[in-house]
């Protein structure tokens, strides 16, 4: 396993561009953070990972509840601690080139707090950036849980640990020069746009910004997007009805606006339950352009134990490079159930377990526990029949 050194490049650089239609006679920036992951070691060792070929892992809701920021407490002095809800599923985010998550959280500080105004300690997202996720979307509906100083200090936490992120901005002038998000991993370019349906009715406090589904904004992201000449553009969106295991009409529209309008890759979050894949192909005489879309991942961590809420997907795409031409190889999905141990007179507990950790008995779990958690599989896997499984990790 290669580490990974996470370096932040490419200046900001103008793009004046004139248009017809929506954007006529508009003139703006198009800034890039550029965020190159390359081996700590100068050249690879054999077996390494081809360079034509790039992992990403997507990764659904991370929420706070107020068990689980209890069960982070380490100790009375506002020590906290989040890396045993992640040790099971490492190896799987750690083969991927770039792993992306929904951060449903604000990190405003003191008090800590739950639904339904969340705000979480800042060893929740060290705890992610351990794990391996490198890129973490903010805009959803409770990005405003905490007014525009929560907004602000999540940003300035997040920038602390030298972890990207894309969807809300601190101001206007932050957007400008930060959206849309290009990353380059292992020489492919790629942009990330990420939007939601709302804030909960909670305003946003001006100067902030919360990304929300505007297609005439998103259209003209979109056209910014496309100047930057990406060899992928992915939108991370958070829309749908929760609880809903089935995509509304107006989330199929959506997903096939942004594809009209050039995104290869529409990943969902939001319902709190899986909602199913689609693939389609713009071009009937070229089979290997592909888009895709998967309507939601489901909880990857929260404290939900109802059915079909105790759990989600991992979603990992693979890319292809040959002659500048960049397709969508193949995706997977790997179904991740959150386990909470509770025993007497000791704190809970939470881990993220994927199948063959239950498999090959690297958790111990009662009775109880494993059934629901047989359950939740079987369940994920009728709902999403005819989209391939990860295979578990080498031992």
């Amino acid at each position: 396993m290669f580490r990974y050194l996470v370096m932040l490049i490419e200046p900001m650089r103008r793009i004046n561009q004139k248009s017809t239609g929506l954007i006529r006679c508009l003139s703006f920036f198009v800034c890039s953070i550029c965020l190159t992951i390359v081996p700590a070691q100068a050249q690879m060792q054999p077996g390494g990972r081809d360079s034509s070929t790039l992992t990403l892992l997507f990764a659904g809701d991370m929420m706070g509840h107020g068990p689980q920021i209890e069960a982070a407490r380490i100790d009375s002095n506002g020590t906290y601690n989040y890396d045993t809800c992640f040790y099971l599923i490492k190896p799987y985010i750690q083969q991927a080139d770039l792993a992306i998550a929904n951060l449903e959280v604000t990190l405003s500080g003191t008090p800590y707090s739950g639904y339904p105004h969340f705000s979480s300690p800042d060893a929740y997202p060290l705890a992610l950036k351990k794990a391996g996720f490198g890129v973490l979307v903010t805009a959803n509906n409770h990005a405003a849980d905490r007014g525009g100083n929560g907004i602000r200090r999540t940003l300035k936490v997040l920038d602390s640990l030298g972890i990207v992120h894309t969807g809300t901005f601190a101001d206007s002038a932050r957007r400008d020069s930060l959206y849309p998000l290009l990353i380059s991993v292992k020489g492919f370019r790629l942009v990330l746009l990420n939007y939601s349906y709302g804030t909960n009715g909670l305003p946003v406090p001006a100067p902030t910004i919360v990304n929300l589904i505007d297609t005439l904004q998103m259209l003209r992201d979109l056209q910014i997007a496309q100047l930057m000449q990406p060899d992928l553009i992915i939108s991370f969106m958070h829309w749908g009805n929760e609880y809903e295991r089935f995509p509304s009409v107006q989330q199929k529209k959506i997903a096939h606006f942004l594809f009209r309008h050039g995104c290869d890759l529409v990943i969902g979050s939001h319902p709190h339950v899986i909602q199913p894949a689609e693939a389609g192909f713009p071009d009937p005489h070229d089979s290997a352009h592909v888009q895709v879309v998967i309507y939601s991942l489901g909880n990857a961590i929260s404290n939900q134990r109802d059915r079909y809420k105790n759990g989600g997907i991992f979603f990992r795409v693979t890319l292809h490079k040959q002659d500048s031409l960049t397709t969508i190889k193949d995706y997977y999905y790997l179904p991740i159930w959150v386990y909470l141990k509770r025993a007497p007179g000791l704190k809970s507990a939470y881990y993220i377990v994927p199948p063959y950790a239950l498999d090959r008995g690297k958790i111990e779990m009662t009775e109880d526990a494993k059934k629901s958690m047989q359950e939740f599989l079987n369940d994920t896997r009728e709902h999403l029949k005819g989209l391939k499984e990860m295979p578990a990790p080498v031992q």
